[in-house]
């Protein structure tokens, strides 16, 4: 089940995301995945699904809901993947973002 990911700076263990995304894809949902591609959030990843519920962490609270605004827009088309810088104070942040449908029954 997602957790919001505002106001923390605690990083969400790797293992954790990936359980939650297997978890979500198990249960029928669509969810986003960003990872940080470069400066000091590099490598982090947060979880975005259509409703605003998100679960991980990019290293700033405000990173993460303006990436969450960005992959709930994805979310909501039919592109599979994209980047975006996002200013920081500390610098630009460079995220992909992939989104993951589950597998259509027949």
């Amino acid at each position: 089940m997602p957790v919001e990911a505002s106001g923390h700076l605690d990083r969400a263990p790797d293992g954790a995301v990936d359980d939650a995304l297997a978890r979500a894809l198990a249960a029928g949902e669509a969810v986003a995945e960003a990872v940080a591609e470069s400066g000091p959030a590099a490598g982090r990843r947060l979880l975005v699904w259509s409703a605003g519920e998100a679960f991980g962490d990019l290293g700033w609270p405000r990173l993460n809901q303006r990436v969450a605004l960005f992959a709930e827009q994805l979310l909501d088309g039919t592109a599979e993947r994209a980047r975006k810088s996002f200013a920081l104070p500390e610098g630009e942040v460079e995220v992909a973002v992939r989104v993951h449908r589950p597998a259509r029954r027949s």
